[in-house]
């Protein structure tokens, strides 16, 4: 079970933010509480205050949480938005690290401005307006998770903590290929910024859940077939109406693959790994 688009919306006081979610967390880890196998809770997790934020995943792990959740945005704490990877933020993610539990990073409103090219702005979930399409549709879900991803690769979040792992959730794959570019480029243009290939790291701590439409030979072929989760979204309009007609997208792969992708990844990201 993940949370839905209906997540945290940014606030123009963190104060505000960093106290809306704890009832929501509070929720979520009581359902986590019977450690299901087959269904768990994502206490959701607001990084505008540090010290709320170290204090509500304390409280989701001790109640049993086996994931968190939170948004591809940069948190806006009392001194102003910070990149999520931060050091004003390494006490979370040094719980995080030491847990061994995933952060779960799902699309939701982050914040964007769609700069006057559509009436629209940001994430929108009231189906309000109709319309034609704007050039909001090219970066509504992705412009966010490639900027949050970048993020924790630039400000080397994972040299630092080596044991979290984070998960994009319904926020599609089709902006890797460029982000893969981009990390690389950075690395040519400064020397010794990055202490291995910046993809490499980045595919060692990152696993994509894919839109159906995206092409899913060539995010496995970005990201390798233990790196790709399912999700079907729903009851949602992302998803399939049924959504097990996902696997005729399974196809030409093997049947090792295909148990990966459609579950046993996912399975293996539900199991926290202890530092």
């Amino acid at each position: 079970m993940r949370p839905s688009t209906r997540s945290p919306r940014p606030a123009r006081w963190p104060s505000t933010s960093g106290a809306t979610p704890p009832g929501a967390t509070r929720w979520s880890t009581c359902a986590s509480a019977s450690r299901s196998a087959r269904n768990t809770a994502a206490p959701y997790i607001a990084l505008a205050d540090p010290r709320t934020a170290l204090a509500d995943l304390d409280r989701a792990l001790e109640g049993g949480a086996r994931i968190v959740c939170m948004r591809p945005a940069a948190p806006n704490t009392a001194d102003g938005p910070y990149p999520p990877g931060h050091p004003v933020f390494d006490p979370f993610w040094a719980r995080v690290n030491e847990a061994g539990v995933p952060v779960i990073v799902h699309a939701g409103d982050s914040g964007y401005s769609a700069n006057g090219y559509s009436r629209k702005q940001g994430l929108r979930t009231d189906f309000k307006g109709g319309g034609g399409p704007s050039v909001t549709m090219l970066w509504t879900m992705e412009r966010p998770i490639f900027d949050f991803l970048a993020s924790l690769i630039l400000d080397r979040l994972f040299e630092r903590f080596p044991n979290v792992r984070v998960v994009s959730v319904e926020n599609g794959s089709e902006f890797l290929g460029d982000l893969f570019r981009k990390l690389r480029s950075v690395g040519r243009k400064i020397p010794g910024l990055f202490p291995e290939d910046p993809v490499e790291t980045f595919k060692r701590h990152v696993w994509i859940n894919p839109f159906w439409e995206d092409d899913l030979a060539e995010v496995v072929d970005l990201m390798g077939s233990d790196r790709v989760v399912f999700g079907s979204d729903r009851p949602h309009i992302e998803g399939l109406p049924a959504p097990r007609d996902y696997e005729s997208e399974l196809e030409p792969f093997d049947e090792r693959t295909k148990a990966m992708i459609m579950g046993g990844n996912a399975r293996e990201l539900n199991t926290p790994r202890p530092n």
